[in-house]
């Protein structure tokens, strides 16, 4: 059985030697197709995955337990997060065939797993949903979607509380603060907000990435994570990890994963020929990022020089796409292309 500390996030004391010795403790092969998303809860033992199948499948943490399997076989289901209730989520809409009702395809769901009913719609995106990032201290919620813009909901009711225009399929993260949010609008672009003063526009924007002599552009960022702590910001584009000051916005390293791992690094990602954009993720001490690589293979990365601290020695069938550290755990979860998910644990006397 896995326990979670007590206390805050920095309760869980990680060293390489630790995260060196990684292994599957339980492997799930419960989604018959792609897991586009996955997310543990802040506080309670709880993960939930969602997949290209149309499931919602939910876990107990601490005993490794499939615990619940729910549908959303109309609209499909993707970038799942919990709400501050661990009976809760929120996730967009992942249509197979379109109707005439682009706002009804992708629109958002908050979805009540304890007694399997929806308690709100959230209407306003007409192309897909790309990222679904939940404020860590009150209701309010952010969404970006192919249609160009960001908008900002709050759980309590369905209308949009604002809209951010994009030049491109922008991405967004908040930090676990709930002070600020980082919203990428452009190419190889990033903007700070304010959380509470965001239609005052922005009080800082940078560069990420190069430009491409090719294009004249730089890399669209497709996955964007702030630092347990706030002050850096984790950046994905192109295939490439990028660490960001996120006071500053001054570049502070640069990993590229899809060379590290023998994918192409470019357009598509680590993922390789799939298509799938790469993830990755802080570990809690601030310390480490993870990264699903072209080889099949869960990376760990320093976040304080760059280097590989580890290759962990299973593999998944397909390409790691998701990947998520426990909060408050020795626990890590990594879920792929061909359906599979690992939680990663210490190996006993490792």
């Amino acid at each position: 059985r896995i326990r979670r500390e007590a206390g805050s996030l920095a309760m869980v004391v990680l060293d390489h030697e630790t995260i060196r010795s990684m292994v599957p403790g339980r492997f799930f092969r419960d989604h018959k197709g792609p897991i586009n998303s996955l997310d543990f809860h802040p506080t309670d033992d709880a993960m939930v995955t969602v997949g290209d199948d149309d499931t919602i499948q939910m876990y107990r943490t601490s005993s490794g337990e499939l615990v619940k399997t729910l549908y959303s076989k109309k609209y499909g289901c993707s970038c799942v997060t919990f709400t501050h209730a661990s009976q809760a989520v929120l996730y967009a809409s992942k249509v197979k065939q379109p109707s005439k009702d682009p706002k009804k395809d992708h629109a958002l769901r908050y979805h009540s797993l304890y007694n399997n009913e929806y308690i709100r719609y959230f209407v306003g995106h007409t192309a897909q949903v790309v990222n679904v990032s939940m404020d860590a201290v009150t209701d309010e919620f952010l969404t970006a979607s192919a249609d160009g813009t960001v908008r900002l909901w709050d759980l309590r009711t369905p209308a949009c509380n604002g809209v951010i225009r994009c030049a491109t399929t922008p991405c967004v993260a908040s930090d676990l603060q709930g002070l600020i949010f980082a919203a990428a609008t452009d190419d190889g672009e990033l903007k700070l907000y304010d959380a509470r003063k965001y239609g005052q526009g922005p009080f800082i924007d940078f560069q990420v990435g190069s430009v491409d002599p090719g294009t004249g552009k730089r890399p669209r960022v497709t996955c964007a994570k702030f630092s347990p702590d706030g002050e850096g910001l984790l950046c994905v584009a192109g295939g490439t990890m990028y660490i960001i000051d996120a006071f500053k916005g001054d570049e502070l390293m640069r990993i590229n994963v899809g060379a590290e791992t023998g994918g192409m690094g470019q357009g598509k990602d680590a993922a390789g020929a799939t298509g799938n954009n790469l993830e990755a993720c802080w570990t809690p001490d601030n310390k480490c990022l993870l990264s699903g690589g072209a080889d099949s293979r869960v990376h760990v990365w320093s976040a304080v020089n760059g280097s590989k601290v580890a290759t962990w020695g299973a593999r998944h069938a397909g390409i790691p796409s998701s990947v998520r550290w426990a909060p408050g755990m020795m626990l890590a979860a990594s879920a792929c292309t061909e359906g599979g998910c690992a939680l990663w644990i210490p190996k006993a006397g490792g």
